[in-house]
């Protein structure tokens, strides 16, 4: 009986290790090792523009992916030259998940989330985050165009 509780616990903690060294947690990503990361999910046309600012472009949009000190990660997309009122960014707000919007100072709308670091991260849960954000952002960018006031 002993032996099957020990081989029970053995196994579910060899299933809770990452599956490779790729996958080892970390606390942090230099700013060039996301840019890799995106890279190599099919992400061309990724660059660093500034020291914990990545830009990176899809089919012509662009994304800033931001690499916080502490090791979080934040994206964000913006839209200019249509006109939303508070309560469309209220409804996005209200009826959608995982991520945020709102109107910076000039009145453009933008969407924005976070993936937090202090579980750790590994370069698949950045490339799953950034995966998410953008089908977000072109969900966000229908919406937008669908509210247009202008």
């Amino acid at each position: 009986m002993k032996i099957r509780k020990v081989l029970f616990l053995s196994l579910t903690l060899l299933a809770m290790l990452p599956a490779s060294a790729d996958e080892a947690l970390k606390k942090r990503f230099r700013d060039e090792e996301l840019v890799d990361i995106l890279k190599s999910e099919g992400y061309s046309a990724t660059k660093i523009l500034k020291k914990g600012a990545i830009q990176v472009k899809v089919n012509g949009t662009s994304f800033l992916l931001f690499n916080n000190p502490d090791g979080d990660l934040q994206t964000a997309y913006a839209l200019s030259g249509v006109k939303l009122g508070y309560d469309d960014i209220n409804e996005w707000n209200r009826t959608k998940r995982l991520s945020r919007a709102y109107l910076d100072k000039e009145m453009d709308p933008v969407l924005e989330s976070d993936l937090l670091a202090n579980g750790g991260l590994t370069p698949r849960h950045v490339s799953e985050f950034f995966n998410v954000f953008k089908d977000s952002a072109d969900a966000f960018k229908r919406f937008v165009i669908a509210h247009d006031a202008s």
